[in-house]
């Protein structure tokens, strides 16, 4: 009988302390894609300002949020909602916030390919320009050569 209180109350604190790590781990998670807003551009849980104004109470928020929401992108939300969307570290990836994670790899893809193009018109330059060479009227081509006697080329 004494074996099974023992035995029920370890694993009372083996599940009471798999809730609070995964607590804690919840908290530093979250805590780690929002950004104080003190100016310091260092994370939350990271602005080490003495008197801070910021982060003493966006920690508070962040605690309380925590144990009212249950998903992680929900405190996020509630944080862009009161703290600005410059609170957290990165932008949603819905509505006009996709932009932000589509824009940068779109303009450099269009970026190589204009400089692809670009490249392929200068290497065919050169062709075009001795087929015109060989086109030229018999007029021009009798202009060229008293040009070339008159310089001495």
């Amino acid at each position: 009988m004494k074996r099974l209180a023992h035995i029920s109350v370890l694993v009372t604190a083996l599940l009471l302390l798999m809730g609070a790590d995964n607590d804690t781990s919840r908290y530093n998670s979250v805590g780690g894609k929002i950004m104080c807003t003190c100016g310091c551009a260092e994370l939350l849980l990271q602005c080490n300002h003495v008197g801070c104004q910021s982060s003493d109470r966006m920690v508070r928020d962040l605690k309380a949020s925590l144990l009212t929401h249950p998903k992680d992108e929900d405190v996020l939300q509630w944080f862009r909602e009161n703290w600005g969307a410059t609170a957290t570290v990165e932008p949603r990836t819905h509505g006009l916030d996709l932009l932000a994670w589509i824009m940068p790899p779109a303009v450099l893809a269009l970026a190589l390919g204009l400089v692809m193009i670009v490249v392929r018109n200068w290497r065919l330059r050169p062709a075009h320009a001795a087929a015109a060479d060989l086109s030229l009227s018999p007029q021009l081509e009798a202009f060229r050569s008293r040009a070339r006697k008159d310089t001495e080329i």
